[in-house]
């Protein structure tokens, strides 16, 4: 996945957060991380450069 690398990242962080006694803070990053999961899962498939999807939607909007 292309992505992962930022769900891991959110993952530490939290970790970091609930280790250091940081509740609010880690509870967030848990809202960040399950949002970002979400966002990922509906990027359309196969549209990897966000330049491309850019252009689509400016197109889309122009009709």
């Amino acid at each position: 996945m292309q992505h992962e690398w930022m769900i891991r990242v959110l993952e530490d962080l939290q970790t970091y957060a609930r280790l250091h006694r940081l509740n609010a803070l880690a509870e967030h990053l848990d809202q960040a991380r399950f949002l970002a999961m979400t966002e990922i899962a509906n990027l359309p498939r196969g549209c990897t450069d966000p330049d491309v999807e850019n252009a689509q939607g400016k197109a889309d909007s122009a009709r």
